[in-house]
């Protein structure tokens, strides 16, 4: 975990002075080099998980632990870009420096890790992947290129997330044999064929369109591996009304509230109603098979 010992009456200088630097340059000076092989995981039991087994995929791995508060605040930033980058091809694997599995477990499911996680329950100053890393501070993340070979080590989770970006923009991600196995889900026909069913099939609710409600419902579902759509939920709204209009000053300020909880309840509801109906998708594919993939659509509703 990254500590920083400062004088009060030297904070703003230190601050400063660190922010010049570069997190990197503090912390992650004696990481392995770019070009050097990986070096391979290891588990509780001491059997040896080969990095070879991931080759032709870029890999992220991630040196955490469950009571590093550093760890903890990029946790969202690591998870978004797994939602980014596994569907097309990226192995995500943590490594934790947890001593206790059962407090492990229970962070992973508090966390909802969707990445595998690797650990020999040991001390980071017992660790042998710790030695083989050069691991000092967490976290710390390495970036593998598709022969098992560091592209990047460091410290700041926005160097990882620009690598990828720039990795993706290439089409490095996977090994060109691998190029095309892992796809997110879709629509048969593309967005298009996506945005003509949506517009057929919504009838604007009568008491929304009374009150002027109109916006944008997110709706948010799992397309399965035989392509259903299920787990359809609103999670999130952007909605206005038309309530302040002259012609509603004749209701209560009660009245208007709950015409406006009305109205944008049957939009959440109409939203609800024509996801759930959609044709069967084209699934996600996930290292050349079948997978179940979340899936985020907003639903406009627009008064003429």
């Amino acid at each position: 975990m990254r500590k920083l010992f400062v004088l009060a009456g030297m904070l703003m200088g230190m601050v400063s002075t660190t922010t010049a630097q570069g997190l990197d340059e503090k912390y992650a000076a004696d990481l392995l080099p770019v070009g050097t092989k990986a070096p391979d995981l290891v588990d509780p039991t001491h059997k040896v998980h080969p990095i070879d087994d991931f080759r032709g995929r870029c890999v992220v791995l991630d040196f955490f632990a469950s009571w590093c508060g550093d760890c903890r605040k990029d946790m969202p930033e690591m998870k978004r870009l797994y939602a980014q980058y596994d569907i097309q091809g990226v192995e995500f694997i943590g490594v934790t420096f947890d001593t206790v599995a059962d407090v492990l477990q229970e962070y992973m499911d508090k966390e909802q890790l969707p990445w595998r996680v690797i650990g020999e329950l040991e001390k980071m100053k017992d660790s042998k992947m710790a030695k083989d890393y050069h691991i000092q501070w967490i976290p710390t993340m390495y970036l593998l290129d598709t022969e098992g070979r560091v592209l990047l080590a460091t410290v700041e989770i926005e160097k990882l997330k620009a690598k990828l970006a720039e990795l993706k923009k290439a089409n490095k991600l996977v090994a060109p044999e691998l190029a095309g196995q892992d796809h997110a889900p879709y629509y048969p026909g593309g967005t298009t064929a996506l945005m003509k069913f949506l517009s057929t099939h919504i009838k604007y609710p009568a008491d929304a369109e009374r009150c002027g409600v109109e916006g944008r419902v997110m709706v948010t579902f799992y397309v399965e591996p035989d392509g259903k759509v299920s787990d359809v939920k609103v999670a999130k709204t952007d909605l206005k009304n038309r309530l302040s209009d002259k012609k509603f000053d004749k209701y209560s300020d009660i009245d208007k509230f709950a015409m406006r909880e009305k109205g944008e309840g049957q939009l959440k509801e109409e939203a609800l109603r024509v996801v759930s109906m959609m044709a069967d998708w084209k699934p996600a594919q996930r290292r050349g098979k079948p997978a179940r993939v979340k899936y985020s659509l907003p639903v406009t509703f627009r008064l003429k």
